[in-house]
């Protein structure tokens, strides 16, 4: 009787193998482990989002400015050289286009556009030229002598016989925003400026320049925004010193 209460004892209070508990700390374990990797790709989806929205914020303003950045032409203006009495005897030799930003425009640096020309099968491709950069803004010289007075010699004597050929000055007429400088002209709202092209030299059109009838097209491109197109046929009959083109 005592032997079998020993057993019986022995079986009470001896340890059993419990399966049950290993499940369990398996389980722990794999919910762990889904914890850590959720919470590694949570952060890897917030810092992906964060570079997205940074991206697309830069990328916005970057198409706003492109898109509302350009040039307009008011107008064109050509230079009658004749002699004598007979303007009709003429050629063009130079050409002003008057230009200023587009509404809502950013600035606009000058030195970094380019225009190209085609006239009777002729192209070029033009660049700034400081040394033939004026500036008359808010001064009676322009005010007093209207358009005849872009074409004053004055203006044009900076180009090079080199540089006439592939460059082109600039003549500031308005400066409101003070932004230009001869090597960084800044072109901003409420600025206007006449864009200055030697076309005897560039077409090398030795001892004449454009002829009545003609087709003259081309582009001015900034760095950064829409380009303005340049498309007119000089007049029929050369009746004037200055003639609006455009």
């Amino acid at each position: 009787m005592i032997k079998r209460g020993v057993v019986k004892l022995h079986k009470l209070f001896s340890l059993k193998a419990d399966s049950n508990a290993e499940t369990g700390i398996g389980t722990l374990i794999v919910f762990i482990a889904m914890v850590l990797v959720a919470a590694v790709a949570a952060a890897v989806l917030v810092t992906t989002a964060g570079n997205l929205q940074t991206r697309a914020t830069a990328t916005g303003s970057q198409t706003i400015n492109q898109v509302s950045t350009g040039l307009v032409i008011n107008s064109i203006w050509g230079n009658n050289a004749y002699t004598g009495n007979s303007p009709e005897s003429g050629n063009i030799t130079q050409i002003a286009i008057i230009v200023q930003p587009n509404s809502g425009s950013g600035d606009i640096n000058l030195a970094n556009t380019t225009i190209s020309l085609t006239y009777q099968g002729s192209s070029a491709i033009l660049t700034y030229d400081s040394g033939a950069y004026t500036n008359v803004a808010n001064t009676s010289a322009t005010a007093t002598s209207g358009t005849s007075n872009i074409f004053s010699k004055s203006y044009f004597s900076g180009f090079t016989s080199t540089a006439a050929k592939t460059q082109f000055g600039i003549l500031v007429l308005k400066d409101v925003s003070g932004s230009f400088a001869k090597s960084y002209p800044v072109l901003a709202q409420g600025d206007e400026v006449a864009l200055l092209i030697n076309v005897t030299a560039v077409f090398s059109l030795t001892g004449s320049g454009l002829k009545p009838g003609q087709l003259v097209v081309g582009t001015i491109v900034p760095q950064t925004g829409a380009s303005a197109q340049i498309d007119f046929t000089t007049p029929l009959a050369y009746t004037s010193k200055v003639l609006q083109l455009a």
